[in-house]
């Protein structure tokens, strides 16, 4: 089994502990092709160091921290709630209780109309159902006296057979 390439760079590093390390030194010297990889890894590692670096970027973080502890803020943040002045609940809870005192009356007469009306509509309901009712009473009553209940019943049986019959959905394709 052939070493990764993580491990050849933590090999020349030499942040393995002693026995992988070990282990890896000895398949170095069995293995054709993981030497190779060690040989182009330690070329690379070689040219890394031979390269100049600018290191401008060094004490850049400390800069900053201090340009940012230096700088002084506007405004503090807040995390508490709007404060609202006495004076300012005071005058609304007035203004309030003003307006409830001026406009209590008209919904009162609000009101009143909306019971007055709902009083007349029921009112007037249960006389037309008053009606209704002894209009019905005074039809079954005659056909009582007139003892033509059951050709009434008769002709009723017959209207509504008629009237399911030209209702069938098959009669009303045709």
């Amino acid at each position: 089994m052939h070493v990764h390439e993580k491990d050849i760079s933590l090999f020349l590093d030499n942040s393995l502990n002693p026995k992988k390390h070990k282990k890896l030194q000895e398949h170095f010297t069995v293995c054709k092709k993981c030497k190779d990889k060690l040989i182009k890894w330690q070329n690379f590692y070689s040219s890394l160091e031979q390269l100049e670096f600018n290191f401008e970027l060094d004490g850049l973080e400390d800069k900053i921290m201090r340009k940012i502890k230096s700088h002084q803020f506007n405004k503090p943040v807040q995390n508490e709630f709007p404060r609202i002045p006495i004076s300012a609940l005071l005058y609304i809870s007035f203004t309030v209780f003003i307006l409830n005192l001026i406009f209590e009356p008209v919904l009162n007469a609000f009101g009143n109309f909306y019971r007055n009306t709902m009083a007349f509509m029921l009112d007037e309901g249960l006389e037309f159902i008053n009606t209704a009712k002894w209009e019905a009473v005074d039809i079954i009553a005659m056909f009582k006296s007139l003892e033509l209940t059951g050709l009434a019943a008769c002709i009723i049986l017959i209207a509504g057979g008629i009237y399911f019959t030209a209702n069938r959905k098959s009669v009303r394709k045709a």
